[in-house]
């Protein structure tokens, strides 16, 4: 045996010696199965549970504060999010990152607005965001006549938002009463756009992903052409982004009509209404969320140069 072999030999011998008297308080714990039923929990988030007053539906509210927000010393702007049951890990955990690497994002109050029971059921998804989401009762499209039957509480939803959400968070966490962001994907971007374009004051910051402005031959396209949505009054921001795959020409022409809106709230020529858009390559309707939600929150708190 060369001396090299016999310098191995007691190398080993000595690493297997320390591992036998290693301390417990230094080895890996070891793993564990999760209780039937428990599963991982988003840290630092809560869920408000409340039914609204206005419109009698049940709600859920995933709240997730910045990382050490302290409501007697900081006052943080709401970030409102639809669609709950996707949007909300997505967001939260960006937003985190964001705001610790050079203030890329800000340190806000996360609202996703979930319903109970809901997931993952999906007809309960398709039936909760008909009704809440959509300005207008629509007898035909969406999900089919099953669901459009509950269309059209989107005014009442936005009440719901507007009296009984933001007060509570306002309330609880010591929200920025004059800094609330809406985000909205497909029927929430629908939401989203027709809020801007009928009560652009209960929100500062919109952020419109993939926007269904198809719905109701065309409802929001129609009424921003005619020129008669009222003037922001106050500086205003507005993001609108869509995948480039999602153009479907004889079904939803979802990207010529984000584009088409986007060109017609620039041509209002308010100054106080600020407006970026984006077609992302590469991304369809499924996939385009998270790179959208990246990007428009950057824009609309003027964080795309860290600096």
């Amino acid at each position: 045996m060369t001396s090299t072999t016999t310098r191995r030999a007691a190398l080993g011998a000595t690493l297997l010696a320390g591992a036998a008297v290693l301390p417990a308080a230094a080895r890996s714990p070891a793993p564990r199965a999760a209780p039937s039923g428990e599963g991982w929990t988003l840290p630092l988030s809560q869920v408000v549970p409340f039914t609204s007053a206005i419109n009698g539906v049940a709600y859920e509210l995933l709240v997730r504060p910045p990382v050490g927000h302290d409501p007697a010393t900081e006052t943080c702007p709401v970030i409102v999010t639809l669609d709950a049951d996707y949007s909300f890990a997505i967001a939260a955990n960006h937003l985190e990152h964001l705001a610790a690497r050079q203030n890329q994002g800000p340190r806000a109050i996360l609202v996703s607005v979930a319903y109970p029971g809901d997931y993952p059921d999906g007809r309960g998804y398709r039936l909760n965001r008909s009704r809440d989401y959509t300005p207008v009762f629509q007898a035909e499209g969406g999900y089919g006549p099953e669901y459009q039957r509950a269309s059209g509480g989107g005014p009442a939803f936005l009440r719901v938002l507007t009296e009984e959400v933001l007060p509570l968070v306002r309330e609880r966490w010591n929200a920025d009463p004059e800094d609330h962001t809406l985000i909205g994907h497909s029927f929430g971007g629908l939401f989203a756009a027709w809020t801007l374009q009928t009560r652009p004051e209960a929100f500062r910051r919109y952020l419109m992903v993939s926007p269904s402005l198809w719905y109701a031959d065309g409802l929001v396209l129609t009424r921003e052409a005619a020129g008669t949505a009222p003037p922001v009054g106050r500086k205003t921001f507005a993001y609108l982004g869509v995948g480039a795959l999602e153009q479907q020409p004889d079904n939803h022409p979802m990207v010529s009509q984000m584009q088409a809106f986007a060109d017609m709230l620039t041509a209002r020529g308010d100054p106080d209404l600020i407006v970026k858009s984006r077609v992302f390559e590469d991304e369809t309707h499924a996939s385009i969320f998270p790179a959208c939600f990246s990007t428009g929150i950057r824009h609309l708190f003027g964080t795309m140069d860290p600096g």
